[in-house]
């Protein structure tokens, strides 16, 4: 996985989604692992040290960090989930698909 290429996309694609409801000024990212069948995820900080996760589904299950305990997800235009798609409905994993972002409870 070229996580240098993902990080680039998730600032510039993905992340200014969420401009309405985040706001990110900079961000450092942590690490990217696997953490399911077909789901990843991508963990980063902001600025002020609060943690993020940006989850990678190709299709959403509702199960990650489910417990609302130490996370909370942000959502989007009232979702839980973003869907990004390409005409031709081909998978590319971490580009294409659903994304959760979670935001560290303080």
């Amino acid at each position: 996985m070229d996580t240098s290429f993902l990080e680039q996309y998730y600032e510039k694609v993905i992340l200014p989604q969420y401009k309405d409801t985040v706001s990110f000024n900079e961000i450092i990212w942590k690490d990217h692992g696997k953490v399911g069948l077909d789901s990843w995820a991508h963990y980063f900080e902001d600025k002020n040290g609060v943690e993020y996760i940006l989850l990678y589904e190709d299709y959403p299950s509702g199960e990650y960090l489910n417990d609302d305990l130490s996370h909370t997800i942000v959502t989007i235009d009232g979702e839980p989930t973003l869907n990004i798609t390409l005409s031709n409905n081909n998978k590319i994993n971490n580009v294409v698909g659903y994304f959760t972002l979670y935001k560290e409870n303080r």
